[in-house]
């Protein structure tokens, strides 16, 4: 299970465009449906990860922003972001090195997420899967031991409890490596939605004669 890092954000791709052009030293930002978008950053970069750059981005906006990190397919972390202070962090499994520690996340307050919801949130899905608890079957271990299988599933459940599309869930869990080292795959995927290149990044579609929008 690969490794992936983005940011959330409730506006517009348009609108936050301009400060993450700013904030983000190289990496993509996408739409991310009706008033959302994501950023991809590239995270070999120092101050550069997701945590690193939530702070800035929520301060320049005067929105919240929603950060991402999901290691290995094993941990989920996710960190809320408020006008450059840092106001919720949840973490599905923080003593993942420890193996006589408790297994349980800590974080795990569906009030802290609800700046991101899309449409209606499904209150039970939300609280289940933050508290390492699947709903369905199929993210269930088959050996009976509790909690998911994989920690992009957890997160998948979040953002769709949260009413977020199939679509927009899948982009909210592309690593900028991903994007870059896939650019055919990508670009059919995208289709015609925009595409911002941050910073120093490539854009991944430069040698591709067909490529989505990139906004100016």
């Amino acid at each position: 299970m690969t490794t992936y890092g983005t940011i959330l954000i409730p506006a517009p791709l348009e609108q936050a465009a301009p400060v993450l052009r700013k904030a983000c030293a190289a990496g993509y930002a996408t739409s991310a449906g009706p008033g959302f978008c994501l950023v991809h950053p590239d995270r070999s970069l120092d101050e550069n990860g997701v945590f690193a750059l939530a702070g800035p981005i929520s301060a320049e906006l005067g929105a919240p922003v929603l950060a991402a990190f999901q290691y290995d397919g094993d941990r989920l972390e996710l960190e809320v972001w408020r006008g450059g202070v840092r106001a919720h962090r949840y973490d599905s499994w923080p003593d993942r090195d420890d193996d006589a520690a408790d297994d349980a996340p800590v974080g795990a307050d569906p009030a802290a997420f609800l700046d991101f919801a899309a449409g209606s949130v499904d209150s039970h899905r939300l609280a289940s899967a933050l508290a390492d608890t699947p709903v369905d079957a199929e993210d269930k271990d088959v050996d009976g031991d509790p909690g998911y299988v994989w920690a992009q599933a957890l997160h998948w459940d979040v953002l769709r409890a949260l009413s977020h599309p199939d679509r927009a869930i899948r982009r909210a869990q592309w690593d900028y490596f991903h994007m870059r080292g896939a650019p055919q795959a990508l670009s059919e995927v995208l289709d015609s939605t925009e595409l911002v290149v941050l910073g120093s990044a490539e854009h991944p579609f430069q040698n591709l004669p067909h490529a989505p929008q990139q906004m100016s």
